[in-house]
């Protein structure tokens, strides 16, 4: 079966973090599918942009065929974004001239990746036209999570357009498969038969890490050394900084008392539109408790990982989170065998507590999370472990890409 797995962001390995698309085409490939990624030449989760040979162009990176079309590049997140999105919509159409002359083979399965809703209706125009099934992957709820994470509002043209292409998708669409385990309640009464609903969470790739340690920059290194030295309760926190990510609740623990030789500290690993002013922040408030470092490697921040004692994942008071949650740095804390100090508001779908793998605090409830974290100095190594090592069994029982991959391929399959 020919599958297209198009991710407007997708990139592949040695360009960045390859994440969900690379695991999700390695395993397909594994049972006998093949599988063409479709992305964009240009985005910023990149490290630098494709070679100009690779646009309009297959070229296979570690066992995987990348197609990239390109997209302008632009800085911030206004209108440059969207226009960069349009770029890579308006080239998906163009995949049909490159079908016609044999350039491509006719996809079997194309599955548009919503990271945003512009990558439907191409894909759709391009499944009519060949006769090809169509599984529309809802990452983030679009436009919901513009109204609720961005603060558009509701009435906004942009809002209302993309709520469009939303209802089309879900009525058009062969199968939908969500990230979010509750999503169906918000599908539902916008037009998906619940019949055509799945749910495939963000997974982990165990070739990660089984792989060899990397070793970490001298900057990083030091750190945890000095800090190992000092007897402090690593916590660390890998990705994004930004708006969602909810950082600012850990500088927030300064006001709950002055003490400078606090039994923990926070080493925050990665960049982002929100990192600036949090450094400003801790800067004027003098925080001693948190360490800000530079972002790393994939391989590298495995090693990062098992030198934490304690993991942190965050997020704001927003009811979309009803729907359920899938980062994929969850997935890695786990397999870190590390417990979870998780600021997470909605108890209907909680990894963390169904795991039994960390605590569980209500987000910027500084009181909450400055108990949670002296709970775990209070824990004894063996405690910590316990709660990690349930954390790392969960992750092999059902966020293994080998079973998840199996379970996207019966999808295809049965379409």
């Amino acid at each position: 079966m020919n599958i297209w797995y198009i991710n407007h962001y997708a990139v592949p390995p040695s360009y960045g973090l390859p994440g969900r698309p690379y695991s999700l085409a390695t395993n397909l490939e594994k049972l006998g599918h093949k599988v063409t990624v479709i992305c964009a030449a240009w985005h910023p989760f990149r490290q630098h942009p494709a070679p100009l040979s690779d646009q309009y162009n297959c070229r296979n990176y570690d066992g995987v065929d990348y197609y990239h079309l390109p997209a302008r590049s632009y800085k911030g997140n206004g209108l440059g974004r969207l226009l960069n999105m349009l770029d890579f919509s308006r080239a998906i159409k163009k995949l049909s001239q490159k079908i016609d002359i044999k350039e491509l083979p006719q996809p079997d399965v194309l599955i548009p990746s919503c990271v945003h809703p512009l990558v439907f209706p191409p894909a759709y125009k391009l499944a009519r036209k060949y006769n090809a099934k169509l599984i529309y992957e809802v990452r983030d709820i679009w436009p919901l999570s513009l109204v609720e994470l961005a603060n558009v509002p509701s009435e906004h043209p942009i809002v209302l357009w993309f709520k469009w292409i939303e209802r089309r998708a879900y009525r058009q669409a062969d199968a939908v498969v969500s990230l979010l385990p509750n999503a169906l309640e918000h599908m539902a009464p916008l037009g998906l038969d619940k019949r055509k609903f799945y749910y495939i969470p963000n997974g982990i790739n165990r070739e990660e890490w089984d792989a060899p340690s990397a070793s970490l920059p001298d900057e990083h290194q030091a750190v945890f050394q000095q800090l190992k030295e000092q007897d402090k309760l690593i916590v660390v926190y890998t990705g994004a900084h930004g708006p969602p990510n909810a950082l600012d609740q850990i500088l927030g623990l300064v006001k709950l008392n002055k003490d400078k030789n606090r039994p923990y500290h926070f080493v925050l690993i990665g960049e982002g539109i929100e990192k600036e002013k949090l450094m400003k922040l801790e800067r004027e408030e003098s925080i001693s408790f948190v360490t800000f470092l530079p972002k790393i490697s994939k391989q590298q921040v495995i090693t990062a990982l098992k030198l934490a004692d304690v993991c942190f994942v965050g997020w704001e008071k927003k009811k979309i989170y009803k729907f359920g949650i899938s980062p994929n740095k969850l997935g890695d804390y786990f397999m870190s065998a590390k417990p979870v100090l998780h600021a997470f508001d909605i108890t209907s779908n909680d990894p963390v507590q169904e795991a039994g793998a960390g605590i569980s605090v209500e987000p910027y409830n500084t009181k909450e999370l400055e108990d949670a974290l002296q709970r775990f100095c209070a824990m004894t190594q063996a405690e910590r472990n316990t709660m990690g090592m349930n954390g790392y069994r969960y992750a092999l029982e059902n966020l293994d890409w080998e079973i998840l991959g199996k379970r996207y391929a019966e999808i295809c399959e049965s379409l």
